[in-house]
């Protein structure tokens, strides 16, 4: 199976912790980069929350689970050097195993 099939299957296994609905199906996922040195995946978390404290700490709370279930998926298939960022803010990285 070659690398681009390979992540994005198992991508779907990492499932939002709230609708049971996989990264794939929900379009977080926006690209993706591998190479010998790191495995870069962009994720597009776009904030539907209203404007809450309360609300944006429940919404971090998901992206978080999302990237750290990213991160471990990647890892026990071999990935090294995983890095979770947002697609359209690469400077914002959500979690990384490095």
């Amino acid at each position: 199976m070659e690398d681009k099939e390979k992540i994005i299957e198992i991508l779907k296994r990492v499932k939002d912790p709230e609708t049971g609905v996989d990264i794939i199906t929900l379009g977080l996922l926006y690209g993706f980069t591998i190479d010998e040195n790191i495995t870069e995946i962009w994720v597009d978390f776009q904030s539907s929350t209203p404007i809450c404290y309360f609300c944006k700490t429940i919404a971090w709370s998901i992206i978080e689970k999302i990237s750290n279930n990213i991160v471990k998926e990647l890892e026990k298939e071999g990935y090294k050097n995983v890095k979770v960022v947002e697609a359209l803010n690469p400077s914002i990285c959500y979690k990384s195993s490095t």
